[in-house]
């Protein structure tokens, strides 16, 4: 920030990496620095950083005295194209993912793909993953397209284009559907798995990235879209054989579905007691809000694990 002259009387706030630690304990470390500077309602936070910086220091900024702006730069593929924008924030809570938060808008979202060239390999998988579900809930065009990327060698002007594709994607449904209740539940597409594995993989004390959740999310409720709605199967080959090629395994067992099951039953999205999900009749038809059977959540599992 030395290079920025408006920025020179800048209070630093440094939080730890990692998910684990987007919790209360860093929310109030933000907060007890804004209140040490004598922040008003006219300051601005400045997050920069992954999706974790982005959701937990809008979430800061939000309530710190009703209120302040907050400008995210994101600095990881993930928080480009899916946790910069759309206007969620939140902490993870109870052993459960963005159990607490709200919705408030940043001010301004800047984002510099020159950030990309610093992440080790497994980063951009992370990012990738939700853009793979951009594709899927998409239409086929934008799937084919975000495939193509070689994240070994990023082709700038390639995965430019797509990220403002995804970007326009996540605009159109928050606008539409602001407080989450049916399109933007589109968005959800392969996260109610991947939450629950995130809430019992972080409880074994062996914690996933956002991303191989997500990626090992989608290909479970493939498995569930192919079983209840006559999703094509040849999409979910290709899925899994992907994410079993570049994201890391999750070793299950079937002694280990009842407490995934029971991290299921407690998403925030659920409606009464069926656990919700967002499943495909084919690429780019999405269908919010539906249930599965336990029976039917037990047999994704032990076909994908």
């Amino acid at each position: 920030i030395k290079h920025f002259e408006c920025l020179k009387k800048a209070q630093p706030i440094t939080i730890p990496s990692a998910d684990v630690n987007k919790n209360l304990s860093s929310l109030s470390c933000v907060w007890k620095v804004l209140q040490t500077a004598k922040a008003t309602r006219h300051s601005m936070l400045i997050n920069i950083g992954g999706g974790m910086v982005t959701d937990l220091g809008g979430f800061a900024a939000a309530t710190f005295k009703r209120g302040i702006n907050f400008v995210n730069v994101p600095t990881t593929l993930l928080a480009m194209v899916d946790a910069s924008v759309g206007g969620k924030t939140g902490i993870n809570f109870g052993g459960l993912k963005n159990e607490i938060g709200t919705f408030a808008d940043p001010y301004r979202v800047l984002i510099n793909t020159d950030f990309l060239a610093t992440l080790p390999v497994a980063d951009l998988y992370d990012g990738y993953a939700e853009m793979l579900k951009y594709g899927f809930i998409s239409d086929k065009s934008l799937l084919r397209d975000t495939y193509c990327i070689d994240l070994q060698n990023i082709n700038c002007c390639d995965i430019i284009r797509i990220i403002k594709e995804d970007i326009k994607i996540k605009q159109h449904l928050a606008r539409v559907d602001r407080y989450d209740t049916n399109e933007r539940r589109a968005l959800n597409f392969g996260h109610t798995f991947a939450h629950a594995l995130e809430a019992f993989c972080a409880a074994n004390k062996h914690p996933l990235t956002h991303g191989t959740a997500v990626a090992w999310g989608m290909v479970c409720e493939l498995y569930l879209s192919v079983l209840l709605f006559g999703f094509p199967k040849d999409e979910l080959s290709r899925l899994h054989y992907f994410v079993k090629d570049n994201y890391k395994h999750i070793p299950l067992s079937c002694s280990d579905f009842d407490k995934i099951y029971g991290f299921m039953t407690r998403d925030k999205k659920n409606i009464s007691n069926a656990v919700n999900f967002t499943l495909l009749r084919d690429v780019g038809v999405f269908l919010c809000n539906q249930s599965a059977s336990k029976t039917d959540i037990y047999e994704a599992l032990e076909y994908v694990f």
